[in-house]
C-alpha cells in the first residue's frame, strides 16, 4: 500500500494562511458534519491500464472529506498513478471517476455521492461500513462527456460551487443580495476555507448567510435525491406551515412524496431520509436541518432510502 497523504488535505493547504481569520460560532453539530470523512480507494481502470502494460499499479488511497468535491483531490490521484507508472498527457480536467460503471458527477460533493451511489443504492445495508473503502475507479481518458459536465477543473469547481451558494441565498431571501453584497476576499475565503479544509475560515464567513441574521428564511435551499437516476426534486420548500409553525423533515418531505413520506403512519416506514450518511429524526425542525446539516453549498442535500420494498 502507498503512503497515504495527510487526512483530507488538498493542494491548497496553505490558501490564504496569512490572511486573519474570524474563529467561526461554536456549532457542534457543524463541526462534526464538516469533520465527516470517507476512506476511498482510487484504482486505475484495468483496461486502461492493461493497454499500456501496467496491470499491477497499486491502488491509492485518501481519506476524503465528506464536504470536499473529488476535482480537489484529483492532483494527488493523478501524481500517484504517474510516480507509479501512468506517463500521462493532458491536465486534471480530462480526469474522471467512476463507480461500478457509474460516472461520478465532480459537481456533487463527495459525501452525497457516496450517499446515493453507495449507501442509497444498496437499500441502507452499507451504513454498517461493509462498503468501506469506497471503491473508486480512475480513469485518464474517453471522458464520458453526454454523462458529465466536461470542464472539472479546479476553476470551474469553484464557479459552480459558488453558483450553489448563490442560489442558496435567492432561496432564502428571494435574492442574491447577501452574497453579492460581501467582499470579493469574503467570497473567496468561502472557497478557500473549503478548499483548505479549515472550519473557521469557511463557517467564519458562511454562518451570517446560513443563520440569516435571525430572520426567518422565505424558503430552504434542500435537494433531494430518489433510488433509479430519478430525476432530483427542488421545490420551493417553505420553513413554516399554515399555522407559522416551523416545519418539521416529514412535512417538507410530505409536501413532495406523499407516499413514501405520510404524515401518520399506519404500518412499518416505507422510506428513510438520509442527511450526511446518517439518518435524523422525521420530528427534527427543517429549519434547524437547513442551518447545521446543510453541505458547505448551503443545500440540505436528503437521500431517500427505500427500506419496505
Amino acid at each position: 500500500m502507498p503512503p497515504q497523504p495527510g487526512q483530507g488535505k488538498t493542494p491548497a493547504t496553505a490558501a490564504s494562511s496569512s490572511t486573519p481569520t474570524q474563529p467561526a460560532p461554536h456549532n457542534q453539530v457543524a463541526k462534526v458534519i464538516w469533520d465527516g470523512s470517507i476512506p476511498i480507494q482510487f484504482s486505475w481502470d484495468k483496461a486502461e491500464a492493461a493497454a499500456v502494460g501496467s496491470n499491477a499499479v497499486e491502488s491509492f488511497f485518501f481519506e476524503a472529506q465528506r464536504c470536499s468535491y473529488f476535482p480537489l483531490l484529483t492532483s494527488h490521484v493523478r501524481k500517484h498513478f504517474v510516480d507509479m507508472a501512468l506517463h500521462f498527457i493532458g491536465d486534471d480536467a480530462e480526469v474522471w471517476y467512476e463507480y461500478e460503471g457509474t460516472p461520478l458527477k465532480w459537481h456533487y460533493p463527495i459525501g452525497l455521492l457516496y450517499d446515493i451511489h453507495g449507501l442509497q443504492a444498496s437499500s441502507g445495508q452499507g451504513m454498517n461500513g461493509s462498503l468501506l473503502p469506497w471503491k473508486v475507479t480512475v480513469h485518464f481518458q474517453n471522458f464520458p462527456g453526454d454523462k458529465l459536465i466536461k470542464s472539472q477543473a479546479v476553476d470551474s469547481c469553484q464557479d459552480y460551487f459558488m453558483s450553489m451558494i448563490k442560489e442558496a441565498d435567492y432561496l432564502r431571501n428571494g435574492s442574491t443580495k447577501k452574497v453579492m453584497n460581501m467582499s470579493k476576499s469574503d467570497q473567496t475565503q468561502l472557497w478557500d476555507g473549503l478548499w483548505s479544509n479549515n472550519y473557521d475560515r469557511f463557517w467564519g464567513m458562511n454562518h451570517k448567510l446560513v443563520m440569516n441574521d435571525g430572520v426567518i428564511a422565505r424558503n430552504l435551499p434542500i435537494r433531494i435525491y430518489l433510488p433509479e437516476n430519478c430525476p432530483v426534486i427542488q421545490e420551493p420548500v417553505s420553513p413554516v406551515d399554515d399555522k407559522e409553525q416551523p416545519k418539521t423533515l416529514r412535512q417538507v418531505l410530505n409536501s413532495s412524496l406523499p407516499d413514501l413520506f405520510p404524515l401518520v403512519e399506519t404500518g412499518p416506514p416505507v422510506a428513510a431520509a438520509m442527511i450526511h450518511g446518517i439518518i435524523p429524526s422525521l420530528d427534527t425542525s427543517a429549519i434547524w436541518a437547513s442551518q447545521n446539516m446543510s453541505y458547505p453549498d448551503n443545500f440540505l442535500h436528503v437521500v431517500v432510502i427505500i427500506i419496505n420494498k
